[in-house]
This record gives structure tokens, sequence and C-alpha cells, in this order.
């Protein structure tokens, strides 16, 4: 952990100020001011909504400014993507934007060909080892992930650009590529958007926080940890223990339902491949499930298996009616749906149509929620497309998206993934809420405190087979992690 930044009296690299953006009418960016050393790691956070990303965006010229000015080497960066690019911009995007037909050796050799300068030491990284001949839409998020991170490094950018690289990632992940990023500085330069607070504390030597389109405070990580308007904007403050109690209270009073789950034997082919085999798990009404795994377990194939967008053996039941045998749409009116990893908005739509399109689809046998009253923050977004939202604001959406349909079993699929920590808060408040109505959940989520505080029961995925499983209890999940 760094507390103080080694390159203070470098010139600066990347020199950004009073940057302004409006899109669709609002002000996202209004007046950031960032300066980035050469030879640093410089993390940007904030809350979701902040500006990071669209500033990330104008750097690379995905965005265009309305006011200020970007010099790169003390020269004037303006111009389209690709000039940018070939000025020594690198960019990783927050969901990776790889070649999904093309192996990782393809991918990579696609980078090479980009690349401009001279040689450098981590040419001949390569961050998804063993997977050079695989197909990158067979690699799990993770995976995925760190072969964009491969491709930009490979590219010898001046500023390598990083948007959430390590969400989806394992612990393990997120450990090696701090590892790297640490390694590399000082010959490299970073501008890193990141949530994980403990790899921010690993690899920066300079965090800038912004907050409603300003960067409002920079130093060590030491430093704006500490300052109270960023705990208080950022990081929140909350009582699991407590909230976890007032949960079951509430659950304790909600009326046994629809949404009894069972999964007998289910195998599931992806890419002719059967990725997840012999998985069983029953679900009375109202219960939740966590299911856990490192990346490539099959956590996202055995939700879409159950949702019915992958082939699968098995037996599927829903209030005891069969439905492995029947299309996604079927199985939404039976009251089934799915919050998808990634969001998949139509991003060229307002979130009002977003939602409107929910109410016209297959409805469940569910309840009314209140979309809104979870989610106030959506209400305010209704007439903004959702392309342009914050990855916080687009979960929320997703979700709001998916309980329209009036589900009686919600499938959510890394939903934390991306958010800063108040966000997550939030949106752990709500799925607590939703079980405690008697809404049946089943939640693919790599943070395991995630799956302690909201479930009632957990599967552990390994190699898309069960590896165990049980009640959710002190130290049950952290038991099952020390074996995989």
């Amino acid at each position: 952990m760094s507390t103080a930044s080694p390159h203070a009296v470098a010139r600066p690299l990347l020199d950004a100020r009073d940057i302004e953006v409006a899109l669709d009418g609002t002000a996202i960016l209004k007046g950031a001011t960032l300066q980035v050393r050469e030879g640093e790691v410089h993390v940007l956070i904030g809350p979701n909504g902040a500006g990071k990303t669209t500033f990330a965006n104008v750097v690379t010229g995905h965005v265009p400014r309305t006011a200020g000015s970007i010099d790169l080497r003390g020269q004037a960066l303006a111009g389209p993507v690709y000039d940018r690019a070939r000025s020594g911009i690198g960019r990783k995007f927050q969901v990776p934007r790889v070649f999904p037909r093309l192996s990782v050796k393809g991918n990579v050799a696609v980078a090479r060909r980009a690349r401009r300068g001279v040689p450098r030491a981590h040419e001949d990284v390569q961050l998804v080892d063993g997977n050079e001949a695989r197909r990158a839409d067979a690699l799990s998020h993770g995976e995925r992930q760190r072969l964009e991170i491969d491709m930009v490094l490979t590219q010898r950018p001046a500023l390598a650009v990083l948007d959430e690289p390590t969400a989806g990632m394992t612990r393990d992940e997120r450990a090696e590529l701090a590892e790297l990023i640490r390694a590399a500085a000082g010959r490299e330069t970073f501008l890193i958007v990141e949530h994980d607070m403990d790899f921010v504390a690993r690899t920066a030597d300079t965090v800038s926080f912004m907050q409603d389109g300003r960067v409002v405070a920079s130093g060590s990580y030491e430093q704006i940890s500490a300052d109270p308007a960023v705990r208080a904007a950022y990081l929140g403050a909350v009582d699991p223990a407590a909230r976890r109690r007032a949960a079951a209270g509430d659950r304790e009073t909600a009326a046994a339902g629809r949404g009894a789950l069972e999964v007998a034997g289910l195998t599931v082919q992806r890419s002719r491949l059967s990725a997840v085999r012999d998985v069983s798990f029953d679900l009375r009404p109202g219960g939740s499930l966590g299911v856990l795994g490192r990346n490539g377990a099959g956590k996202t194939t055995l939700l879409e298996g159950i949702m019915g967008l992958l082939p699968t053996a098995g037996a599927i039941r829903v209030d005891g009616e069969p439905v492995d045998d029947r299309p996604p749409w079927w199985r939404a009116r039976r009251g089934m749906a799915l919050v998808p990893q990634g969001r998949q908005l139509f991003a060229n739509l307002t979130v009002a149509d977003n939602l409107r399109l929910a109410r016209m689809s297959s409805s469940g046998e569910g309840r009314e929620f209140d979309v809104h009253e979870l989610f106030p923050a959506v209400r305010a977004l209704m007439g903004r497309r959702a392309g342009l939202l914050s990855g916080g604001e687009q979960q929320q959406v997703a979700i709001a998206r998916a309980l329209l349909r009036r589900p009686t079993v919600l499938l959510l699929d890394e939903p934390t993934e991306g958010l800063s920590p108040i966000v997550v808060q939030e949106i752990t408040r709500v799925l607590e809420h939703l079980v405690s109505q008697g809404l049946t959940i089943v939640l693919a989520e790599q943070h395991r405190a995630i799956v302690e505080e909201l479930c009632d029961a957990f599967l552990m995925l390994r190699s898309g087979e069960s590896a165990g499983g049980g009640r959710v209890a002190a130290g049950a999940i952290e038991r099952f992690y020390s074996q995989l």
C-alpha cells in the first residue's frame, strides 16, 4: 500500500482541466480537473453516477467534451478515438470488448499489430495463462477482463486507462492483477476507475475522489479513505447484523406463496460442452440460494440453463410444474426472471422505454412491486438513454425491469459487480426486502459476504459440478472456499 505518491515531482503525463460534458441535456462533468504523473498508478473512485467512466471516455475520445482542455505530454489531445490511440492512449472498457470468435492468442495478435514505440518489459505478459488456444467467448467474465487488459498492455500505451478492471474477478485474480500493476508502475502509467477498495489500497500511488461531476479530493489512499466526506458519500455506514435481524423479522411475517424451485440432476450445454453437470437443489417459496465458485465454475451457465437460454438435461420445476422443456418466454410467464451479468439493457432506448418493454412482455404470477419506491433514483433517470447511465444506475434499472415482470423466482447474475460500496449496500437492502416479501432468489455472486448476508443456503460450484453446499452459517462457506 502506498502512503504517498513517489511521482509527486514528475511532470504530468496527462493534464485535464475544467472538463465539462453534457449528455442528453444532462450535465455529467462539471469542471473536472485531474493530472496523472508519468509512471504513477492513479485511481479514480467515487459513487456510481459521479462521472468516472465519462471522464475516461473524454480522455479516450469516446465522448466529446463541451468545455475544458486535455494535454498529453504537453500536447493537446484531440481528434477521434483512433488518433488518440496513436498518440498513446490505451483503453480497457467497463464491459470487456474482445473478439469473441478469435482465440486468446488471436486477440493478443490483433492488439500487437496496433502497438507502437520501443519494446517494453510487459511485451510477453500473458494474463490468461494456459488458455491461448481457447476462443474468447468460452472464457469466464473475469478471464475476458484479464484478456482485454493484456491486449491494452501489448499495445505499449503511454497511458493505460482501465475501467473497472477487477469486476467479475475472483480474489486470487484481483491479487494477481494488483501485483502485475505494481510491478509495472514506474515504467508504465495507469489511470484506473475502480470500486474495490482493497485493490485500490494495494495498487494506487494517487487516489482521486469524484462526486457530482467534479474531482473534489486527491491524495494517498490513506488520506482519501480517512476523509469523512468521502466515507459518507462513498463507503457508507451500515450494521449488517442489525439489518439481517430486521430482514429475518420481516420474513417471518411474509405469507408463504408461489415460487418453489426444484432443480434435479441438471446438466447445461454451452458450445457443445457440458459446462454444468448433475447439479441439484430445492428452494421453498421465499427461499434464497447463493451460487458461489471461481470464474469459469459455471455460475452464469447454471442460471442461463434454468432460464431456458441454454440446452439442458435434467429436471426444473416451479411450484411442482416441469418447465425444463419450455422456452424462456413460457418460463417468464410461469414466474421466472433473470437479471443477467452485464445488465443487457437497450442502450439507445430511454430508461422509461426499457421499463415499458418489460411491462409489455410476458408477466409472471407474482406480486406487483413499486420499483420507484424500491429504487428512488430510477424516477429521475426515466428520460435518459440507458447506455449513458453509470454501472450502478444501470444495475438498478436492470433489477427494476425484471421486477416489472412480476416474477415469483428471481435469478440474479453478479448484481453487485463493479458497484461502489454504498450502491452495493442499497441493492443488498432491496434484495433483502424482496426475500422478506416472499420472492424466491437465486444469486450468483463473487463476494461471499453478500451471500452470507442475503441467503439462507449456498451452493458451491467447481468445474461445472457441485462441490457442496448447505445452510448459510458462520464459517461454512469459508471452509468450502479453502478446498477449491
